[in-house]
């Protein structure tokens, strides 16, 4: 199961502890939903740590959950130091209403401030 957290009551935190996979994103989506059937809308931190690997086709899967929930998440503090995860998610502020922000790992305390 991923790793989640609560920062706040409508923010919910995500540790990406190992290499996506279609069933591992399934879990995170599922830990999102349940999260906004607490609150009307959220905003996540979402981590990827260190050594992960992340295929582009799930990343675009992801933008896709984003965009049908885009009007349920008002914000996410995206945290990696996979620099082409970063600007494919800086790209997300263009298709979403969800406003998006990058960190690099050793900015992840600017990254939970801005979230919460």
């Amino acid at each position: 199961m991923a790793i989640s957290f609560e920062l706040a009551g409508h923010v919910l935190g995500l540790m990406i502890d190992r290499d996506i996979t279609k069933s591992y994103l399934d879990e995170i989506h599922f830990l999102i939903e349940e999260k906004l059937k607490e609150n009307d809308t959220i905003n996540l931190f979402c981590e990827i740590m260190p050594n992960n690997e992340v295929p582009l086709k799930l990343l675009l899967e992801n933008i896709k959950f984003k965009y049908d929930h885009s009007d349920q998440i008002n914000k996410i503090a995206f945290v990696t130091d996979l620099g082409w995860v970063r600007g494919i998610m800086e790209l997300d502020n263009f298709f979403v209403a969800t406003e998006v922000r990058t960190f690099d790992l050793k900015d992840r305390l600017e990254a939970i401030q801005w979230i919460s």
